[in-house]
């Protein structure tokens, strides 16, 4: 395997990660509030540990998700990234 296949699937594996906490919350159904983006990157383990480097990463999976119509925002309006809500499409 090759460094672009092994990121892809490192890549796949995060976004697979943030899906599963996604389920087990009840604000991420499809109809439910949304769940802070640093919530998520907490119960995902990618939570800031004196460094900004975790929680963009989960952002940046967040936002592929979104890309790939998996999750969406609840509301478009909040600036700050770590207080934007998610849910899970009705996909």
């Amino acid at each position: 395997m090759n460094f672009h296949q092994r990121g892809m699937e490192l890549i796949n594996s995060l976004k697979d990660h943030i899906l599963e906490v996604l389920r087990g919350h009840p604000d991420a159904e499809p109809v439910g509030t949304g769940v802070f983006q640093e919530e998520i990157a907490r119960r995902a383990g990618l939570h800031n540990m004196g460094t900004g480097e975790l929680d963009h990463t989960c952002g940046e999976m967040l936002r592929l998700l979104h890309k790939e119509n998996m999750i969406e925002l609840v509301e478009e309006v909040e600036q700050d990234e770590k207080r934007k809500r998610w849910r899970l499409t009705s996909r």
